[in-house]
């Protein structure tokens, strides 16, 4: 049996399809590295015959997928999908099944609406949850079992009990992905799944579940000891909450530093402040820990309380200032348009952003995606400027309020960014962490495509 995993084109535009990162290109101006992608061709070559092709990563139009998928002649063809490409990855799928594959999808969109998506004659299976183990029994003959749904049954959603018995996720077969500040060689890395907080604009507990489940330490560090051995040396930490077991970092970064990992490699991570201490960032910085993104959110307290994010503005000062202190640069994210915002708490967001002293800071616009609390508020309310589901990713304003209307919304990611980054400090700082290589690259890349993209 031949499987084709495939994440396909965007006809034209280069789409994040990741988790919680669907969208368009965003202000690293370049992909991320679909780490779901590579983890389920792990576990299908472990038994069949496996092709992955990642046509955002090859930037591989339409016609020439299909040629490939002619060549390949799969039986099974998994598809990643996402919210404001679901449409194309339909139109993806139904000219693919007409060359006889059978066609499985997966993804947040999908298990949110796989309800209605199921009626779909292009779409064999519909994946509900996490789509590693419901895909391999699929391919095995036994469908009816949970984390799948086609037309005529519904086996609820599936989460991954027992994490360390996936495979590696396949990053060989993945094309190269460059980190935009040295463009060298990267790829998201996730130790963990679940969260159990409760933001109401995330679609992490939809797919993952509120308990957070573990990858143990051996079993990471067997795998950034295989990613190292195929060349490649900078990864991130892509988890919810990397670091809220906290021994279990440190036990991370013990191990990395006994490898001599921390030698030749460095990473990221992305976690939350109020699960970042001063023992964290030590360790973490020995390990080699260049770079750490914090969930910011807003500069608003009252912002944060009404959207459930259970931080506090003190917490975050002192998370960045401890990162500092141990020579990480910072990442912060925050969102604007979110329920209970206006113009007001955005000038205090923006304002808090650069109070910081962030290395980079990255003005996402709520969004509401299918399966979050937040998409039932703004249909319950009436907040959608127009529920096209193209428009329905963190660069594209979605909604509007009485109060906070959609154009201004727009204006003050608009003011966010250029609020941010046109002053020497920033410039001086993004500078400081690019490669001369990635520098070169500004004036005939980066910072036309960034102009584009904070214009649209």
């Amino acid at each position: 049996m031949k499987v084709l995993v495939l994440n396909p084109p965007a006809f034209g535009k280069r789409f994040t399809r990741e988790g919680r990162c669907q969208s368009e290109s965003d202000t690293w101006l370049e992909n991320f590295p679909p780490s779901t992608l590579a983890s389920i061709a792990g576990a299908v070559r472990e038994k069949y015959g496996t092709k992955l092709i990642d046509c955002i990563g090859s930037s591989i139009s339409f016609e020439q997928m299909i040629n490939l998928v002619k060549g390949f002649n799969p039986d099974f063809t998994v598809i990643d999908t996402s919210t404001p490409t679901i449409e194309l990855d339909i139109k993806t799928a139904a000219e693919i099944k007409k060359l006889g594959s059978k066609i499985i999808m997966y993804g947040e969109h999908i298990t949110a609406r796989y309800k209605d998506l199921i009626k779909n004659k292009e779409l064999d299976y519909a994946i509900i949850g996490e789509p590693e183990t419901p895909i391999m029994k699929i391919l095995e003959g036994n469908p009816k079992v949970k984390g799948v749904a086609f037309d005529g049954f519904d086996g609820g959603v599936w989460q991954e009990p027992d994490l360390d018995k996936l495979p590696f996720p396949a990053y060989d077969l993945l094309p190269d992905y460059k980190y935009p500040l040295t463009l060298e060689k990267w790829t998201f890395v996730r130790s963990g799944r679940g969260c159990p907080f409760g933001c109401i604009y995330c679609v992490v507990p939809l797919m993952s579940g509120r308990k957070a489940r573990y990858h143990s330490t051996d079993y990471m560090l067997k795998q950034l000891q295989w990613l190292d051995s195929i060349g490649i040396h900078t990864w991130m930490f892509w988890d919810e909450l990397a670091t809220l077991n906290k021994q279990r970092m440190l036990d991370i970064c013990e191990g990395i530093i006994n490898l001599d990992l921390n030698k030749r490699n460095k990473w990221f991570c992305t976690t939350r402040v109020d699960v970042f201490n001063e023992d964290l960032a030590r360790s973490m910085s020995k390990a080699n820990c260049r770079m750490l993104a914090f969930g910011l959110e807003s500069g608003n307290q009252s912002v944060l309380d009404e959207n459930k994010k259970q931080i506090t503005l003190e917490q975050s000062r002192k998370a960045v200032t401890i990162a500092k202190k141990y020579k990480m640069k910072t990442i912060g994210h925050f969102i604007l348009g979110l329920p209970g915002s206006s113009e007001k708490t955005e000038r205090q967001t923006i304002k808090f952003a650069k109070e910081l002293n962030l290395d980079f800071a990255q003005f996402y616009i709520a969004t509401p995606f299918p399966g979050s609390q937040f998409y039932t508020m703004v249909q319950k309310n009436n907040w959608f400027k127009d529920q096209n589901w193209k428009k329905v990713e963190q660069g594209t304003v979605a909604i509007s309020y009485p109060n906070f209307p959609s154009a201004k919304i727009h204006y003050m990611r608009r003011k966010a960014y250029t609020s941010f980054y046109l002053r020497p400090s920033a410039i001086f700082r993004g500078l400081a962490a690019m490669s001369p290589k990635a520098i070169l690259k500004m004036p005939f890349s980066y910072i036309p495509t960034f102009f584009r993209w904070m214009l649209k």
